[in-house]
């Protein structure tokens, strides 16, 4: 998802290609990009060692591969593709076909391994460089009209030049990939289904969510494309924008442009369609809650996989050429709608949760699932000497709890991506001790020790009622499992801000918590903290406000938890 500089694979033998793959597999996961040294770049070395033994197995002389491809489009813009084509003629003169989108800053190498897999299983595979990106010429146009043109005259010269069989061509993509995938299975006629794997349904929501800059994931998004592509200067031009809360509509318009939710009614609208879509819970950029939503709006024939991991960590087992739940339903997927295979991929839960910190799966009939209802706790404010308190019961006083900003708390999510890589690949989740945390710029909210397992399967939702002495605000709040010893493991967390109130304005807000499938065991305690700085996000302003977070009989200030029956 971050950096790659030019091919990663050849046909010919090229002494830059290690350097090359080392850096598609950092690109992907920055979790091999957080090591250093020699050890850093033996551990990628190997990675793309990998990625290339694992070509050459599946080089058995049952396909061929072509990457001098070159498809024009309407603009005159030359995209480079590779093609890869079963060797066994097809005894009814047509193949079903499989066309990969490049992710975010990479190229038509990236699924070799896949593209691999899926020829020698019988499928034509065109593995694409959209433009603005490796030798494709153009400018970047982020999933946006000139990439959906782009993407019907890729099936146009596969019809042309090739035996695809046009009712059975499907798309698939990581990340940037999934965009593109999503918005090219809805708008095009003869895409008859699509495998996005850590997409987007909303562009504006992912990087701008609850008004607030995505710093972190927004700057790698930038700065890679300048590195290794050509962008459209109105990419980094928007992304100023969001950092400054300025021309906000103009931006909402180019991102809508972009976002498959946009064209959701395309999709239902289109007979014999389907979508599989796989996202990550750890996903700070491609937020879960957001593709949650986009699913429920999908009518056709669909699944959905929800993985432990942060941006595209989990597809990249399969792109190095392993078996994994994500690309073993791909595969599944592929062969069901392409070719018919009745293989059980439909018999299968549609919904599939994986458990934090790496725990089994849980299986749900359906995004909203008729098994999972809201479950609401209220929030009473702190004490002079105490904690708020999150209960059953309604808050009966009237209060205002007063904090200042200009300073961060113990209440984190960490050290961006690193921490979120240790909690979900390496199970070393983000603690602390909540008394710790500064009351001076920071609120906790704790509960009595649970009576029973609160199953958590989804979204939180924090309700509540602000002001700010200078009416802006950066507001995150931090959901804990509080065990008996006192230790508060970090579970997910969610931010807002307030930019546009008058000075000491009352405003309503609600914040919507990473989803997440977690047990918080009976006997353990729940808690939130709310702080107003967290390095992940951008704030609204420098200057040191006090923020006023009030408590009223009505309304209710509601922690609400999305949990199994």
């Amino acid at each position: 998802m971050m950096i790659v500089g030019g091919s990663f694979y050849s046909c010919k033998s090229d002494s830059s290609q290690n350097a090359e793959a080392a850096a598609l597999l950092a690109s992907l996961d920055p979790s091999l990009a957080q090591t250093s040294g020699n050890k850093g770049v033996s551990e990628l070395e190997d990675s793309s060692g990998q990625i290339q033994n694992a070509f050459a197995q599946e080089s058995d002389g049952s396909f061929t591969f072509d990457n001098t491809i070159k498809v024009t489009a309407n603009d005159g813009v030359v995209l480079e593709a590779s093609l890869f084509t079963p060797s066994t003629p097809s005894p009814t003169g047509k193949y079903p076909t499989v066309i990969f989108v490049n992710s975010w800053a990479l190229n038509k190498y990236e699924y070799l391994v896949p593209a691999a897999k899926l020829a020698k299983k019988g499928y034509i595979v065109l593995s694409y460089s959209t433009r603005g990106f490796g030798a494709s010429g153009g400018l970047i146009d982020t999933a946006g009209p000139k990439d959906r043109a782009d993407l019907s005259k890729i099936i146009d010269w596969l019809l042309a030049n090739t035996q695809t069989d046009s009712a059975n061509i499907g798309i698939s993509g990581i990340s940037y990939g999934a965009g593109i995938s999503l918005a090219g299975v809805s708008t095009e006629p003869r895409i008859k289904t699509a495998v996005a794997m850590s997409g987007w349904g909303n562009l504006k929501r992912s990087l701008y969510g609850n008004d607030t800059p995505r710093l972190i994931w927004g700057l790698l998004l930038v700065a890679s494309s300048y590195i290794t592509g050509r962008p459209d200067p109105i990419i980094a031009q928007n992304f100023g924008k969001l950092l400054q809360h300025t021309d906000i509509d103009s931006v909402t318009t180019w991102a809508a442009d972009r976002s498959p939710e946009t064209f959701v009614g395309q999709l239902n609208a289109s007979a014999g369609k389907s979508v599989m879509i796989s996202n990550n819970f750890e996903d700070y950029l491609f937020n879960p809650n957001a593709v949650l939503d986009y699913y429920a709006k999908i009518t056709v024939p669909k699944k959905l996989l929800m993985n432990e991991g942060i941006h595209a960590s989990a597809e990249i087992g399969g792109i190095l050429g392993f078996s994994g739940t994500v690309w073993d339903n791909a595969y599944d997927w592929f062969d069901y709608w392409l070719k018919g295979v009745n293989n059980g991929i439909m018999d299968k839960p549609q919904v599939t949760f994986q458990k934090r910190f790496a725990g089994p799966r849980v299986t749900l009939p359906s995004w909203p699932s008729p098994t999972v209802s809201d479950k609401t706790f209220y929030l009473k404010p702190r004490g002079l000497f105490t904690n708020g308190e999150i209960g059953t019961s309604q808050n009966t006083t009237v209060t205002n709890t007063g904090i200042l900003s200009g300073a961060d708390t113990v209440a984190s999510t960490g050290f961006p991506l690193l921490a979120d890589i240790l909690a979900s690949h390496a199970d070393i989740p983000v603690t602390t001790n909540l008394g710790l945390v500064s009351r001076v710029n920071g609120i906790v909210y704790q509960s009595s020790n649970l009576s029973s397992t609160v199953k958590i399967r989804g979204k939180m939702f924090w309700n509540g009622r602000i002001s700010s002495s200078l009416g802006k605000a950066n507001v995150n709040v931090y959901f804990y499992d509080v065990d008996k010893y006192g230790t508060a493991t970090l579970i997910t967390h969610g931010t807002g801000t307030i930019f546009d109130a008058g000075w000491y304005e009352t405003k309503d807000m609600s914040i919507d918590l990473n989803a997440v499938a977690y047990d918080v065991p009976a006997g353990n305690k729940i808690a939130i903290a709310i702080d107003t700085f967290d390095s992940q996000y951008s704030v609204p302003t420098v200057l040191i406000y006090g923020l006023d977070v009030k408590h009223s009989k009505t309304p209710q200030s509601t922690l609400v938890i999305q949990s199994e029956n």
